[in-house]
């Protein structure tokens, strides 16, 4: 089943320590990119995140954004008790040397520089890979879900190209009777005027060779066949399904050039248009 390469998931979870905002977006790309925007203090965690995101994504780009909100925007206030032991052994020395008399107060204290310090809530460990893990996991689902579309979108293509290939198949035979029964008069007229007849008989075998679109219906049914095959695989299959349809093209544009049957042509039109559309959706494709 494809897996496209779009996709967009969100997430917010709430914590003691303050409130976590997720977001997720996936575009498709021709290799595997991704951007992390994460709070500071997740910075040293950011490869093995990045490690955790390969582990899931194969093809595309991956752009996400964590933001952390505190419950206390200026931190968790506490003592520093290295500061408060130096103010009062300086206030006592104070006393000694100069004399001085007085008493320090926790008010005092309290006022002085340094001495309560706020340590930030810095976003937890465990919360930053529960929640990129659930992310991920909701971005995948998004995937999946647009991939079946994209699944039913192209075997409804390959359905389609498979009648007009099979119309183009019973048509041939006609054309080439057609041709023949053209060339046949072509020759008897050049006959008539002295021409040699063995001549022209080998131009028109050799003709009738040039213009033969049989090899390549059964090549372009191939294809059809081996691209729903492809559909089916657990692995990545993105790359496998442009590559037939190149090769769809390739005998579709063929047949194209060798037959001058209108039917034949208009039918072979059809059938690149509808490579091209499934072209589009493979683009998206993981």
């Amino acid at each position: 089943m494809p897996k496209s390469m779009t996709g967009f998931s969100r997430i917010e979870m709430d914590s003691p320590e303050g409130k976590l905002f997720a977001e997720a977006r996936s575009l498709n790309s021709r290799y595997l990119e991704i951007s992390l925007k994460l709070p500071k203090s997740a910075y040293p965690l950011e490869q093995r995140l990045r490690e955790a995101a390969k582990g899931q994504l194969k093809r595309g780009r991956l752009d996400v954004t964590i933001r952390w909100e505190r419950a206390n925007e200026f931190g968790t206030p506490t003592i520093n008790e290295n500061a408060v032991r130096w103010y009062v052994e300086l206030a006592q020395r104070l006393k000694a040397e100069y004399d001085l008399e007085g008493a320090l107060t926790v008010e005092n204290v309290m006022g002085l520089k340094d001495i309560l310090v706020y340590e930030e809530n810095n976003l937890p460990e465990e919360h930053l890979f529960a929640v990129f893990e659930q992310l991920l996991a909701r971005l995948n689902e998004d995937r999946i879900r647009e991939g079946k579309l994209i699944d039913e979108d192209l075997r409804g293509r390959i359905g389609l190209i498979g009648v007009l290939v099979a119309e183009i198949e019973k048509q041939w035979p006609l054309a080439v009777k057609k041709h023949e029964e053209h060339l046949k008069e072509k020759v008897l007229q050049a006959a008539c005027g002295g021409i040699d007849e063995s001549r022209l008989l080998q131009e028109l075998a050799l003709y009738m060779e040039r213009v033969d679109i049989a090899e390549e219906i059964v090549r372009l049914k191939g294809h059809l066949d081996y691209f729903g095959q492809a559909l089916t695989s657990p692995d990545e299959m993105g790359r496998k399904l442009d590559f037939i349809i190149q090769e769809m093209v390739r005998e579709t544009n063929t047949i194209a050039s060798k037959s001058n049957d209108l039917y034949i042509n208009e039918r072979a039109i059809q059938i690149k248009v509808e490579i091209e559309k499934m072209r589009e959706q493979v683009q998206n494709v993981e």
